[in-house]
């Protein structure tokens, strides 16, 4: 058992490290493979968006009611059941074909886990403050590092082994080893009556008492964070059936955007001290939605007749627009907790109920919209939102 010292110890630095990793290669498990269960499941592109979509309504209904748990009954039950059922609806998911059943375990999916990135956030907050230490950003990168660790193995093994398989063996390894984790952190892991107002955990009652919406960040955090959530969604499915190469391969242009989104994020410290947040607000997310726009429609043209170079083409529009979104999320944030007098964790919990409110609504019109123009274009639409969050550059410091 790791025990508590004020100032964090290496030990227990890395197992809060690999809850974050852990997390991130679990959940990202099925969006590789994305292709196979929409062709279970039998459905068309907009009810499939729709069913995608169901997860952001249990991620609101989470986020409304677990920071109430957590206050009562601290990280660790927590943990432990948003745990159990994450992985546990994963692994049954990749064996559905009824639609129905399908959204019924998504709506739970998205539930849990939104309840393990609060627990697990709310560990990382009070040991940073704790500490002393800067450790928020680490702990985020190596969730990345997690994802973008899950997307390489669904690229090694997409073609050769079947989706049951694949999420199976890697959910119940990661359920195994997060447990054991967990046991290790134990000692450490926060009771209810030990979290504060300073470890980011906002109940319902504290959102109601002065509920207001910063509409000015809360447009800008949409339009940055949509085309990463629609290439999660339909990233490998427009590799595959619009540009037509196999199982793994499909998987690359995803990986070349996390790989891109890993980069930017740790560039932005260095280019911080050269540029000014508006500068870097203004060019980051046009070069990048402009670029993927151009790039990967171009891709897909030139794929009808030169496959491997249209692919290379759209592997490339990806690549620039994780840089371009990188660092976007979180610098919004932060300048919504500048721009209030309020504690920081209400300002982003508001924020993160209207964007679930608002990135289910988006992501169920753009699903509908496949049917009329296509999914390259339909890909262009939030690759343009990125981009017109140029406009939002004010906001930040000059």
């Amino acid at each position: 058992m790791i025990k508590q010292t004020k100032d964090m110890g290496r030990a227990e630095k890395r197992a809060l490290a690999a809850m974050f990793g852990l997390f991130g290669f679990g959940v990202m498990t099925l969006g590789p493979r994305m292709p196979d269960i929409k062709y279970n499941l039998g459905v068309s592109n907009g009810t499939f968006g729709a069913l995608l979509s169901s997860g952001s309504i249990g991620a609101l209904l989470s986020l409304l009611t677990m920071g109430h748990i957590v206050h009562r009954i601290g990280v660790k039950p927590v943990l432990l059941l948003s745990t159990f059922t994450m992985y546990g609806t994963l692994a049954i998911m990749v064996h559905l074909h009824n639609p129905v059943i399908y959204l019924i375990l998504n709506l739970m999916c998205g539930a849990s886990w939104s309840s393990y990135h609060i627990a697990v956030n709310a560990q990382a907050f009070h040991r940073q403050k704790d500490s002393g230490q800067t450790i928020i950003p680490f702990m985020h990168g190596f969730w990345t590092a997690g994802a973008l660790g899950s997307a390489i193995v669904a690229s090694l093994v997409a073609q050769t082994i079947p989706i049951t398989w694949h999420v199976d063996t890697l959910v119940i390894i990661d359920f195994f080893v997060t447990m054991c984790v967990i046991y290790l952190l134990r000692g450490v892991l926060l009771k209810g009556n030990e979290i504060t107002d300073r470890d980011e955990i906002v109940t319902l009652k504290d959102m109601a008492k002065s509920f207001k919406i910063d509409w000015f960040i809360s447009i800008a955090v949409l339009c940055s964070q949509t085309l990463e959530t629609m290439l999660g969604d339909w990233g490998s499915i427009f590799a595959r059936e619009e540009i037509g190469v196999n199982a793994s391969l499909a998987v690359l242009p995803y990986i070349f955007f996390m790989g891109g989104m890993i980069f930017g994020r740790i560039s932005f410290g260095p280019l911080s001290k050269r540029w000014s947040e508006q500068r870097l607000i203004r060019i980051f997310p046009l070069v990048g939605g402009l670029t993927f726009s151009i790039f990967m429609y171009t891709g897909y043209l030139v794929s009808k007749n030169h496959q491997l170079l249209g692919f290379a083409i759209v592997v490339f529009a990806f690549l620039v627009g994780g840089v371009g979104i990188s660092f976007l999320g979180p610098l919004f944030l932060a300048i919504a907790g500048r721009r209030s007098d309020r504690p920081s964790g209400v300002i982003v919990a508001e924020i993160g109920a209207l964007n679930q409110i608002l990135n289910f609504s988006v992501r169920v019109v753009l699903a509908w919209t496949i049917h009329l123009i296509g999914l390259p274009m339909m890909l262009v639409i939030p690759a343009l939102m990125l981009a017109a969050v140029t406009f939002f550059a004010a906001a930040g410091k000059a």
